[in-house]
């Protein structure tokens, strides 16, 4: 399976664009911080290679690729205000179970799992009413296992009165 920057590569080439090496630095970034990261942190981890990056030029970049859709912004609770950004992946259509994810409420922990149930259910869907999912969303929030043994421990949550809203 290619990168995301191999596949941005090929995308820009076919288009007649080309990979500067800020674009392949935020793409670096993208793949090296896994876990969701927001434009601030490609910033900052861009900036320690590319002091003169600015922050509107990862803007912009993440604006194009999500346009293209190489990847897809996420709004976790609590930070409606702030988009974390991960690679998209084609959902139902591919060998891949679309990943999903876990926000822990205590410490912000963010988990990817995936259920190839949900192919299923998007086919189903489409059968019975016609219609042609894109994209499927899932976060569920909870306590992460530390933060679920730190409770246990204490008897109560170590950052939050209770995590069911």
């Amino acid at each position: 399976m290619d990168t995301l920057v191999q596949q941005v590569a090929t995308r820009l080439r076919d288009e007649g664009g080309r990979m500067t090496s800020q674009r392949r630095l935020i793409l670096q970034a993208l793949e090296e911080l896994g876990g969701h990261p927001t434009a601030e942190e490609i910033f900052r981890h861009v900036s320690r290679q590319s002091p003169g990056i600015n922050l509107s030029t990862v803007y912009r970049t993440l604006n194009w690729l999500e346009e293209n859709g190489f990847i897809a912004p996420r709004w976790f609770e609590e930070e409606r205000r702030r988009e974390r950004f991960e690679p998209a992946v084609q959902i139902a259509r591919s060998h891949h179970p679309t990943p999903f994810h876990f926000r822990c409420r205590s410490c912000n922990r963010i988990l990817e799992f995936a259920d190839p149930r949900m192919e299923e259910i998007v086919a189903q869907f489409e059968r019975r009413s016609g219609a042609r999912v894109k994209d499927v969303e899932l976060t569920l929030y909870g306590l992460c296992q530390t933060c679920a043994k730190t409770e246990s421990l204490s008897g109560t949550s170590p950052h939050h009165e209770g995590f069911i809203r």
